[in-house]
C-alpha cells in the first residue's frame, strides 16, 4: 500500500511540473529572415527582431507590456506599448509565427535558433 501511496504521488507531481514548466508557443525571438535574429532595433519587421516572452513583447515599434490575452488557434493580447493600446495576434505553428499588429498587414515571421 505504501509503494502504491509514493507512486500516485510522483505521477501527480510529475504532472504538476510538466504542466508548470510548459511554455507558450509564441515565446522565443522571431525574424523575418535569419540574418535579422542577431538585430537589435531596426525600424521594420524586415530588419527588427521580435523578442516575445510570457508577459512583454519587443520589436520595432518598442517595447510593449502584455494585458488581456486570450487563446484560440492564435493567441490575440491587448499591448500596453507607452501610452497606446494595440491589439496584437501571434500565431505560432512550429518555427513560424504570423504577427497581427494593430491594423497593420499580417508579418511572417521564423524562429531564431
Amino acid at each position: 500500500m505504501l509503494r502504491l501511496s509514493v507512486f500516485v504521488a510522483c505521477a501527480i507531481g510529475a504532472g504538476m511540473m510538466s504542466s508548470a514548466s510548459a511554455t507558450e508557443a509564441f515565446i522565443g525571438r522571431w525574424a523575418a529572415k535569419p540574418e535579422v535574429c542577431s538585430a537589435y532595433g531596426g525600424n521594420n519587421a524586415a530588419n527588427s527582431a521580435l523578442v516575445a516572452t510570457d508577459t512583454s513583447l519587443l520589436w520595432f515599434e518598442g517595447y510593449c507590456r502584455i494585458g488581456k490575452m486570450y487563446k484560440a488557434k492564435a493567441v490575440y493580447m491587448q499591448a500596453h506599448c507607452g501610452g497606446n493600446d494595440v491589439a496584437v495576434t501571434l500565431d505560432a505553428q512550429g518555427n513560424r509565427m504570423r504577427v497581427t499588429w494593430g491594423k497593420a498587414k499580417a508579418e511572417e515571421l521564423q524562429r531564431c535558433l
